[in-house]
């Protein structure tokens, strides 16, 4: 089938091809020539579609459909015509932003006060397909909501009744253009892949002229009032479907199973009401209206450049003001000379994370501030000024980029209702039960997302696991959270940054209005980072994370290497070279050969001001216990790679790797997080990059070599400190503690493989008895034979008054009578390790100099440790 695909539609009538270099125009055209010139065109291989996919078979239906996670959804699709060749008028970015909208009078707006939505997004496909078009408007509603799911209905088409009935209005459609033409005009350096893609895929549109390639995607041409009116007729209650989504519905049952996603779903038809002249409830259709016009837009587009010329963009920051309770640093624009600017802050208290319910309260602060102010500032927000409030690490994080000039006035905004926020009790409830539903989605995140965030945990304090935040859940309260508010700013210091299109003068005035506003107290230093790193003592520690998911097929592992201080540039780079190196070949090994799983690659991380960690990750079907050792056999011989690598290989990686350093900057948000990330760390290394860069440089292969025997390789590493993430699925066989401390981990390993391929019949005392009396210098076809007839000799003892004949023979060679386990079988090299290991000492047994027994951890015969609870 691939085949045919390929000869097919491999066809040059039906491809754009976009090059973007920073070479001339004649070399990339070239290049086109010469590379794809042999790709022919094999006529019209155009797919067509007859008809519109949404016919009357599939309109005025209701699809119930089953959610995966706790969530409740409506969505009503329209079915359009195709758009392309209105492409310059765009009527449904007018359509879409009008229905989109926050502010009071809105869709949203009523929704959010009756409590029955959260959010609600609109968006055409047209532009997408050839001859027809969808239209979707999504809601994502509250459990009440969905019970309303009818009235809802009715408000969305009350609003649209109203877009009609006031017509198309030019002013509005002119703001958006105004926004679109700047935002055109004042365009960022963006990735090549991307822009390369998007790009290609917007000239399949036909109707588009070479001259409008670059821009027919962004700027409207002009207002056609006539195609705003002849969009909004499409979205009538006779052309859409409506899809409701939850984890039950009370009314029906799904029984249907989508074939591609086995989605349990139901059809059924919509009632009449909801298909004819649906009727908006008169009350609610009176506060419906237009928003008022917008008082964000960039009108002033004017740049202001230092006032003497430079040569060489500054790499640091200006600091403008410093006490104990502020900081505020300043970068002018000096090489984008756009319109454009950055402002961020990091309110930090102690307030924020010292406890479960203190981290939880500070989470749903956020949530609640950023939501209503979506609402009050969605003007802001369509004018392309973007902002956002997170909870970050024992700190308020506020953000906002956009046009320079409405940045203060957002800057201000946002500080007023942050510091004077007064809970509304609805919204409270609705948002608290979001929270609830987010935090059980947790427990559906892939294995490897739930180690990492374990790992956090065991490196950084306070953090808390998903068990302690559910518990502290119970303890949020209303009152809880107006006391929060008040204690956040009693004791909190501020950081700041204003990069961008502004003069220091202009920087000081919005930090002026931070202190007016915000009200700071001077705080000590020692009360302003709440988070602390770990020092992990020396030693070899394996912990064993609970899955959350039962229905999860895949377990993950991730090996963490502690290495040298983040402070030591020198290990640092050493450390991003030989990721680069090992991540490939791990690649290689682990998933393409031997095919342990899908999530497969070497990383690396590193805590505020502790120690970089080298990590080889690994998700898959693979029992974790066995996938562990393999990592540990190519951890084993990856030395002689590294010692067989030639000059060429080790000058290519690292020349990789100074050239990503040494990449320019795209724009001004580019360098505002490289300046916010050193500021935010209390590192202040503004010259990193040129000192990294200066290391790359002198590295050698030697220095890899050495790295890799300090940090890594175990039988040369005297400060040898790992740990070891492991998560199961609830499907895989894993050790006991008291198991773990009994037996190997080689023959944890190979049991572990057993018992995956559903050979049960053996104990683990009996895998550990084989391979204690196993002859080493036996031929692996030897050694399974024996285990073979081992096996074979427990499944016929363990049955009675049943003949051999009647056992369970699906996992018996035919060829070979006896013979259960193949020679190229995960077991077969399960057995391999654990004949080779037999005679090898426990040689991390005296790494570490505290004896955990006393707090019950168990220790393996190698001398490894189980953390069996962390905290």
């Amino acid at each position: 089938e691939l085949i045919k695909f390929y000869h097919k539609y491999y066809s040059a009538d039906i491809m754009r091809l976009v090059v973007v270099g920073n070479h001339s125009l004649d070399v990339l055209s070239e290049w086109a020539t010469s590379k794809f010139s042999d790709i022919k065109s094999k006529g019209n291989t155009r797919p067509m579609i007859d008809g519109h996919p949404l016919d009357k078979a599939v309109l005025g239906k209701m699809v119930y459909y089953k959610t995966v996670c706790e969530k409740y959804e409506l969505k009503l699709q329209f079915a359009l015509p195709g758009l392309r060749s209105i492409y310059g008028a765009k009527p449904f970015d007018y359509i879409n932003t009008l229905i989109g909208h926050r502010e009071p009078g809105s869709i949203y707006s009523v929704l959010r006060n009756n409590g029955w939505a959260t959010a609600i997004s609109a968006h055409s496909s047209g532009v997408y397909y050839d001859g027809f078009g969808t239209y979707d408007i999504n809601v994502t509603a509250t459990p009440e909501g969905l019970e309303n799911y009818e009235a809802i209905v009715s408000i969305i088409f009350g609003y649209i009744n109203m877009l009609v009935e006031s017509g198309p209005q030019e002013w509005y459609y002119q703001e958006l253009a105004l926004v679109s033409k700047a935002e055109f005009d004042f365009k960022d350096k963006e990735d090549t892949e991307t822009y390369a893609r998007t790009l290609s895929s917007g000239g399949h549109n036909q109707y588009v002229p070479p001259h409008q390639v670059l821009s027919h995607s962004a700027l409207h041409t002009g207002f056609k009032a006539d195609l705003i009116t002849k969009g909004l007729r499409y979205l009538n209650p006779g052309n859409y479907r409506l899809f409701i989504g939850a984890q039950e519905h009370k009314t029906v049952e799904c029984k249907l199973e989508e074939k591609y996603y086995n989605i349990l779903h139901h059809v059924a038809d919509m009632p009449s009401h909801l298909t004819s002249d649906v009727k908006c409830n008169r009350n609610i259709a009176k506060m419906l209206h237009l928003p008022g016009r917008n008082k964000f837009l960039p009108e002033n587009l004017s740049v202001t450049k230092p006032a003497t010329p430079v040569d060489t963009p500054a790499l640091e920051p200006v600091l403008l003001r410093k006490n104990d309770k502020f900081e505020v640093w300043f970068k002018q624009d000096d090489q984008f000379f756009t319109p454009h600017g950055h402002i961020g802050l990091t309110i930090s208290s102690e307030y924020v994370d010292n406890s479960p319910v203190n981290h939880l309260l500070s989470t749903l602060l956020c949530n609640l501030v950023l939501v209503e102010l979506q609402e009050q500032l969605f003007s802001a927000l369509k004018a392309n000024n973007n902002f956002s409030i997170a909870h970050g690490k024992g700190s308020i994080d506020v953000d906002m980029h956009g046009f320079s000039s409405g940045l203060p006035l957002l800057l201000t905004t946002i500080l007023q209702k942050l510091k004077t926020f007064e809970v509304d009790t609805q919204q409270f409830s609705i948002y608290l039960a979001k929270l609830e539903r987010t935090l059980q989605s947790k427990r559906h995140d892939n294995p490897r997302q739930c180690l990492y965030k374990q790992l956090d945990a065991v490196n950084m304090v306070p953090a808390f696991d998903q068990d302690m935040l559910e518990e502290a859940l119970k303890n949020v309260t209303l009152d809880g959270l107006k006391a929060h508010i008040g204690l956040l700013f009693s004791k909190a210091y501020v950081k700041m940054l204003v990069s961008g299109n502004y003069t220091q003068e202009v920087a000081l005035d919005a930090s002026n209005q931070v202190l007016d506003i915000l009200q700071l107290q001077p705080v000590p230093r020692f009360l302003v980072n709440t988070h602390r790193t770990l020092d992990i003592e020396s030693g070899y520690y394996i912990q064993n994370v609970p899955i959350s998911d039962q229905k999860c097929l895949n377990s993950a592992v991730v090996c963490v290497f502690y290495c040298g201080s983040v402070d030591d540039t020198q290990d640092a780079v050493t450390l991003r070279v030989l990721k680069h190196l090992v991540h490939s070949a791990c690649f290689a090994q682990l998933r393409t050969s031997e095919q342990l799983g899908y999530g497969v690659g070497a990383r690396f991380d590193y805590n505020k001001s502790g120690r970089e960690m080298f990590m080889i990750v690994l998700e898959g079907e693979s029992n974790p216990a066995y996938t562990t050792k393999r990592i540990n056999e190519f951890i084993r011989k990856y030395r002689q790679k590294l010692q067989e690598l030639t000059a060429e290989e080790f000058e290519s990686s690292v020349q990789s790797l100074i050239s990503l350093k040494q990449e320019k900057l795209k724009s001004i948000d580019d360098e505002f997080s490289r300046l916010w990330t050193h500021i935010k760390s209390d590192k202040y290394k503004f010259d990193a990059l040129n000192k990294d860069v200066e290391h790359l440089k002198q590295l050698s292969k030697d220095d890899l070599l050495a790295f890799w025997d300090k940090y890594v390789n175990d039988d040369t590493a005297k400060g040898y400190t790992r740990l070891d993430m492991q998560m199961s699925s609830a499907k895989i066989w894993q050790p006991t503690a008291e198991e773990f401390e009994m037996y190997p981990s080689t023959v944890l390993a190979l049991y572990g493989c057993l018992h995956s391929d559903g050979h049960t019949g053996l104990s683990i005392a009996d895998v550990q008895s084989f391979v204690s009396s196993a002859d080493a210098s036996s031929s692996i076809e030897s050694l399974l034979a024996e285990l073979s007839e081992l096996y074979l000799s427990k499944q016929v003892s363990s049955v009675s008054n049943e003949t051999a004949e009647e056992l369970d023979t699906t996992v018996v060679d035919v060829e070979a009578p006896g013979i259960v386990f193949e020679s190229l079988s995960k077991i077969a090299t399960a057995l391999q390790m654990a004949i080779g290991s037999v005679n090898e000492t426990p040689k991390f047994a005296t790494l570490s100099k505290t004896n955990f027994a006393n707090i019950d951890m168990k220790q393996s015969p190698e001398g490894i440790w189980l953390i069996n609870d962390y905290t």
